[in-house]
């Protein structure tokens, strides 16, 4: 693993993210049942960028340039 995996994962959690964003305009259930899911869904890129600089700092995660 390495640096651009993290980054083709962000891209698909923005692509997840305007996905129930669209989901949540069009449909009223939508955010009534996934109102949680949502909140960590927006929260998810930046726990992933500080797994990814942890694991930068202990040496696991390969730098790419």
């Amino acid at each position: 693993m390495d640096s651009k995996d993290f980054n083709k994962l962000i891209g698909l959690l923005s692509k997840l993210n305007a996905a129930t964003s669209r989901a949540q305009r069009e449909d009223g259930c939508f955010s009534k049942y996934h109102t949680s899911s949502i909140q960590i869904l927006n929260d998810l890129p930046t726990h992933i960028r500080r797994l990814e600089q942890g694991l930068k700092t202990a040496r696991v995660l390969k730098e790419v340039h």
